[in-house]
C-alpha cells in the first residue's frame, strides 16, 4: 500500500513539473534560440551564414505544435524570420561599401554596383515594412503575449523608423543613377575600357550587351 502511495506521489510530481505546451513554453523556446546566437528579439547575428542558420532553426521551431497559444506563437516566429531576412538583405546591400551608393560621389562605371546594392536595400526595407505590419497585428491581437517576449507597438515604430531611410536612400540612388548614368552611356564607358585592357576584337566589343560588358568589366577590375 505504501509503495502504491509513493508511486502515486511520484507520478503527481512528474506531471506537476511537466510544463504545458502553451505560449509560455513557446516563448522559452524563442528565448533559448535567441540566446544560442547571442541575440535578443530585436538584434541579429553579425554574418549572413549565422543569419541563415538562425532562420533555419526558426523554421524548425515553427513546426512546434502547442496545446494553446498557437496563433500568437506563429506571429512571433513569423515576425522574427521576417526581421532576420530583412537584416540579411541589408548586409548584402552593403557588399560594395561606399561604391554601392551615390552619397559620397560616384562614377557611371559604378552603375551595376549601385543598382545591385540599392535593390538589396530596397528588398530589405520591404521585408522590414512587412515585419512592422505583422508586429502591429500581433501586438494588437495578443498584447500580453507580445509583451512577454519584449515586443509592443513601440518596437514597430522604431523598426519603421529604421527601414524608412533605407527605402528612401535606395529610391534616391535609383533616381540619380538612372538619370546621370543610363545604360547606353555606361555601356560605352565599359567598351572603351575593354578596348584598352583586352585584345578582344572591335566587332565583339561593339556587339556586347550591357550585361556582358558589366561581367567583363567586373572581371577586369577583380570585382566578385
Amino acid at each position: 500500500m505504501l509503495k502504491k502511495i509513493l508511486l502515486l506521489i511520484g507520478l503527481l510530481l512528474i506531471f506537476g513539473c511537466a510544463q504545458a505546451k502553451n505560449f509560455s513554453y513557446g516563448a522559452k523556446q524563442i528565448s533559448s534560440l535567441n540566446a544560442k546566437y547571442n541575440t535578443t528579439i530585436e538584434t541579429y547575428p553579425k554574418s549572413i551564414s549565422r543569419i541563415d542558420s538562425m532562420i533555419d532553426e526558426y523554421e524548425k521551431l515553427r513546426q512546434v505544435q502547442l496545446e494553446s497559444g498557437q496563433e500568437p506563437f506563429n506571429y512571433a516566429i513569423s515576425y522574427r524570420i521576417l526581421n532576420l531576412e530583412a537584416e540579411k538583405l541589408y548586409i548584402q546591400g552593403q557588399k560594395y561599401g561606399s561604391a554601392g551608393t551615390t552619397k559620397d560621389g560616384f562614377g557611371c562605371k559604378s552603375r551595376p554596383l549601385i543598382t545591385e546594392s540599392l535593390n538589396f536595400r530596397n528588398m530589405s526595407a520591404m521585408k522590414g515594412f512587412e515585419a512592422v505590419s505583422l508586429l502591429n497585428e500581433f501586438a494588437d491581437k495578443y498584447p500580453e503575449e507580445a509583451k512577454s517576449i519584449g515586443l509592443s507597438p513601440k518596437n514597430a515604430l522604431f523598426l519603421n523608423a529604421t527601414f524608412y531611410p533605407i527605402w528612401k536612400d535606395a529610391r534616391s540612388d535609383s533616381s540619380i543613377i538612372n538619370h546621370f548614368c543610363p545604360i547606353n552611356v555606361t555601356l560605352e564607358l565599359y567598351q572603351q575600357e575593354i578596348r584598352k585592357k583586352t585584345n578582344i576584337t572591335e566587332d565583339i566589343i561593339r556587339g556586347m550587351s550591357y550585361d556582358e560588358a558589366v561581367n567583363l568589366w567586373k572581371l577586369i577590375r577583380g570585382i566578385g
